[in-house]
């Protein structure tokens, strides 16, 4: 490949093996060793508690004291213009350490039969209604169902406009296994939420606050089901752990929201300390048998069962999701095994509830290059509808070699393409050489993609990049160059850049339209 003027790229492969048919759990090294923290405090009644400094926090690993590197103070709630406060609001924050967290509303129709998701978007509709026209926070909605993951609204602080999509007639026929019932198809509906879970996290992934995604759904009691194995069992807690490290690093946080209200008679209290977030189950069912809700409590939030008012349980949420501190600290286990580690907060005033994320797995540099774990996030960045954002670039292509487009009977490539990307310099990790150069490592993705997203075809290169010393203070971005085929029927190109060092992805779509002749 052609050199720019800031960088040289040198390719260490030049093929790629096709992606695991059986995708392992997807993994995050901690390269930097730093773990950061989004923190909730609550009282008692379950409200945020916002006036604690550094001093007040204790962190643990493993029970081992870690000391505290970098500490940022909570948002302090107030009422937005035009809002008034009642039950049913959520209050509008104003972040004193500038940051402004996200809401991630996403409507679970795959899991979910037709008419608890009638009721579920009756109520979102509801809670939204009664927030200002223009929302105290970035707002995206998110359709799952058994066809694809769909990014339906937003992000957006337009209240109406994300009402009138509400309004629209998209739900779908539950998928027939969810009717028939059956192990296997709650299985694999169980796969394609956490999947789709961790694409969000990704897709987010550009914005450095905190997402709090409230997910209107529930899974499967699986791990109680007598007919699965102890070893299915280890899988999905393992899925749980390692849909944490995911949320961990992009700093998202899940609320389960169960839309089939009231069933039982007592529940039980957990996640932030708030009576109104009760959970209970049939037949005693316990929140550790609670698969996909247990990503909740495992990423610091909480799900929260057993109400009719899901409008204001979707308020809870919000609220309880709005006012968090942000600490870090670098672990003094040095061990970078890839067990999981867990991680226990405490406040010095006993009658405050502290709550962030469990823990995390401790993977050592080049862990997750490790076969199936490389194909799994690479596949997952290939194959996605939503666009990862971990690293910004944009890219424009032209043709070198013209062929028959569209032919469906040609067995040969419609031709090749020359892709020019241009990356943000700051998406990318970089280390310092003897000589003072900066250097970067990078897989570089090209994938042709029919109108449909089926692949025609990909290759996956790693790339070296280097900044020379003289250079560094340009400030320029890099440019990388690029041949890709062009098989017939491609619609688009899906670029996929991967941060070897941070495990950032970032993802583009180039139409074929648009290239240059």
């Amino acid at each position: 490949m052609p050199a720019s003027c800031l960088c040289f790229m040198l390719p260490f492969s030049l093929s790629a093996q096709a992606p695991s048919g059986n995708p392992a759990a997807p993994a995050l090294k901690v390269t930097t060793h730093l773990v950061v923290l989004s923190v909730v405090v609550t009282d008692k009644k379950g409200y945020p508690v916002t006036n604690l400094s550094k001093e007040d926090f204790k962190v643990f690993e493993n029970e081992q004291a870690q000391a505290i590197a970098t500490f940022e103070p909570a948002g302090e709630p107030r009422i937005a213009e035009g809002e008034h406060r009642s039950p049913g609001l959520v209050p509008a924050v104003a972040m004193q350490n500038g940051t402004q967290p996200s809401t991630i509303l996403v409507l679970d129709e795959l899991n979910v039969d037709g008419e608890d998701v009638m009721f579920a978007t009756q109520k979102v509709q509801k809670f939204l209604q009664a927030q200002p026209a223009v929302l105290a926070q970035t707002t995206s909605l998110y359709l799952l169902n058994k066809r694809k993951l769909e990014l339906y609204g937003g992000p957006t602080r337009d209240r109406d406009a994300l009402l009138t999509l509400l309004k629209k007639n998209f739900i779908e026929l539950a998928p027939h296994d969810l009717e028939s019932g059956g192990t296997q198809g709650a299985s694999d509906r169980l796969l394609a939420s956490m999947i789709a879970l961790g694409e969000i996290a990704l897709a987010n992934a550009d914005q450095k606050t905190r997402k709090n995604v409230i997910w209107i759904g529930h899974g499967d009691p699986l791990l109680s089901d007598p007919s699965v194995s102890i070893v299915d069992r280890d899988r999905f807690l393992k899925w749980i752990h390692y849909t944490a490290n995911w949320l961990q690093q992009t700093q998202t946080t899940v609320y389960t929201i169960d839309p089939r209200g009231v069933e039982f008679d007592q529940p039980t209290v957990s996640g932030g300390g708030n009576l109104s977030m009760g959970i209970a189950g049939p037949s005693g069912l316990t929140p550790a048998e609670l698969v996909l809700e247990s990503v909740a409590t495992e990423s610091g939030g909480a799900m929260i069962r057993s109400r009719n008012d899901i409008d204001l349980a979707i308020a809870d949420a919000a609220r309880d999701g709005s006012s968090y501190y942000t600490l870090s600290y670098y672990p003094t286990d040095r061990n970078w095994d890839g067990k999981f580690r867990k991680i226990r907060i405490t406040v010095e005033r006993q009658e405050l509830q502290a709550r962030t994320q469990r823990g995390y797995y401790a993977f050592a540099d080049g862990v997750e290059n490790n076969g199936e774990q490389l194909d799994w996030s690479i596949s997952r960045a290939v194959t996605s509808p939503l666009l990862f954002n971990g690293i910004g670039f944009t890219a424009t292509g032209q043709r070198v070699s013209a062929g028959p487009v569209n032919d469906k009977n040609s067995k040969n490539p419609a031709g090749l393409a020359r892709v020019l990307l241009t990356v943000n310099r700051d998406s990318l990790s970089w280390t310092t050489q003897p000589n003072g150069d900066e250097r970067s490592e990078v897989t570089l993705v090209t994938g042709s993609m029919s109108s449909s997203g089926r692949v025609l075809g990909y290759h996956v290169r790693e790339v070296e990049v280097v900044v020379e010393k003289s250079k560094l203070e340009s400030g320029q971005p890099v440019k990388l160059t690029v041949r890709t085929e062009l098989p017939a029927k491609t619609d688009h190109i899906r670029l996929v850049l991967r941060d070897a060092s941070s495990g950032r992805l970032g993802t583009l779509d180039l139409p074929v339209a648009t290239l240059l002749r």
